[in-house]
């Protein structure tokens, strides 16, 4: 082969490992997850769906208010350096998961009810902190109690 053909050659393959490559990352971008605030729903009244979440970091999830009825979402718990949240009623509200661990978040005006959810992103972390978090919630809920000790039992 001549010096023009071994410089095609070569070409072609740094061209075919850049595809390969792109190829690569892209299947490692981050996803959007949806999750529903409900006012009833297969786990029952005033509720996530799904509400129990398994992430990872960089992925986004859209808190959507398919039925209106003042939901919203803020969270009660997250990992260390891990950025809060506090949605407003009826709107969409989306948060990137920027650390590993256990995310817990309630409906600010159905917590009460146990309108709760737990997203675990990665490695639980900080799944102790989690679990004693919910623990003093679930004991404020005048139903769905069970909720959160349902949701962290997920966790893996």
């Amino acid at each position: 082969m001549n010096k023009i053909g071994n410089e095609v050659c070569r070409v072609g393959r740094f061209l075919l490992a850049s595809l390969i490559l792109a190829a690569g990352v892209q299947a490692v971008q981050a996803d959007e997850t949806r999750i529903k605030m409900l006012d009833t729903s297969a786990s029952g009244p005033l509720a996530f769906e799904p509400n129990f979440l398994k992430a990872r970091v960089g992925d986004t999830v859209i808190f959507e208010p398919t039925q209106k009825g003042g939901h919203s979402t803020v969270s009660l718990l997250v990992p260390p350096g891990a950025q809060a949240w506090s949605g407003v009623a009826d709107k969409e509200t989306r948060v990137t998961l920027s650390k590993e661990g256990v995310y817990l978040y309630a409906c600010a005006a159905h917590k009460m009810m146990g309108m709760v959810g737990v997203i675990q992103v990665d490695n639980p972390v900080n799944l102790e902190a989690a679990k004693q978090v919910a623990v003093q919630e679930a004991s404020k809920f005048v139903m769905n109690k069970d909720r959160f000790e349902k949701e962290l039992a997920q966790v893996k």
